[in-house]
């Protein structure tokens, strides 16, 4: 007998159309659900990551994050999904909210129809690999890198930003994944975001991917925490040519969409829209 039901949904992060952007997973009530069931429909769902509504003690809401192998402490992406659902559904409205995620407890921006996510504090640390050792794992010439620093970053989630030179690189770009898994291993980082100042559009700063094997994901098409990460660091090399700015990524993929990144000294936010483009119920 089927006594519990559970809504969930599928949601275009970073886009206002269906088939772009990054798709998410939401259960925006998962407190019927323990650690396990969350696992499985994560798996079951396939997307990237699936966000799980819970109460907090600490916060409006707590979320917990799962890709298809695991659990990770946060992800921009599926928390702009997240706080889509809910501001649809009537549960919040404009103005700030926070959440409990294993990153700690961060706020929550509602602008109109976009959600914007407070990231922590940037941190970085030295990446213990040559340029020409991330090269060979994204089978580019080291002489595509731009002359930028190889240095990890995190604001919630550690990645390394990777500078080349040109789009076209980009591009063209087709990674041996396992060696990408074993640089992300050596740098203790989720993921290579690679990116160039050579963008598709005039008004956007970055364009951007991003190659997560060790999370399940070979690439991600839009990615918040990365970006946000990528923010802090060309605010702290010198890098931005202005600010607030927007970032495109995914349109290798096919699912391009934009994320705005806000840089302070010791804060970032990323935001963008989200498009509900699925929607049913798990029976327990």
């Amino acid at each position: 007998m089927r006594d519990v039901e559970v809504p969930f949904f599928v949601v275009n992060a970073f886009t206002d159309r269906a088939f772009m952007g990054n798709p998410a997973g939401v259960v925006p009530d998962a407190t019927p659900l323990d650690e396990e069931q969350m696992q499985l429909l994560a798996a079951e769902l396939k997307c990237s990551e699936t966000a799980f509504v819970l109460p907090s003690s600490r916060a409006h809401y707590r979320i917990r994050f799962f890709t298809p192998l695991r659990e990770v402490d946060l992800c921009g992406h599926a928390t702009v999904a997240a706080f889509s659902v809910l501001r649809r559904q009537g549960s919040v409205s404009q103005g700030q909210v926070t959440m409990e995620t294993g990153a700690g407890v961060l706020p929550i921006h509602i602008r109109g129809e976009q959600v914007f996510m407070e990231q922590a504090a940037p941190r970085f640390k030295e990446a213990p690999v040559a340029p020409e050792e991330v090269a060979q794992a994204l089978r580019i010439s080291p002489h595509e890198m731009d002359r930028h620093p190889l240095e990890s970053v995190s604001t919630g989630l550690w990645s390394l930003p990777v500078p080349v030179a040109r789009r076209r690189t980009l591009e063209n770009m087709r990674p041996d994944f396992d060696a990408v898994a074993e640089v992300c291993r050596r740098c203790e980082v989720g993921a290579l975001f690679v990116f160039t100042l050579d963008t598709l559009y005039p008004d956007c700063l970055v364009h951007a991917r991003c190659f997560a094997p060790l999370y399940g994901v070979q690439e991600d098409p839009v990615t918040g925490t990365a970006n946000g990460a990528l923010g802090a660091y060309l605010h702290r090399h010198g890098l931005l040519e202005r600010n607030p700015y927007t970032a495109e990524q995914g349109y290798e993929m096919g699912r391009g969409g934009l994320v705005t990144v806000e840089v302070a000294p010791e804060k970032v936010r990323v935001g963008g829209g989200a498009y509900v483009a699925r929607q049913g119920t798990l029976y327990l």
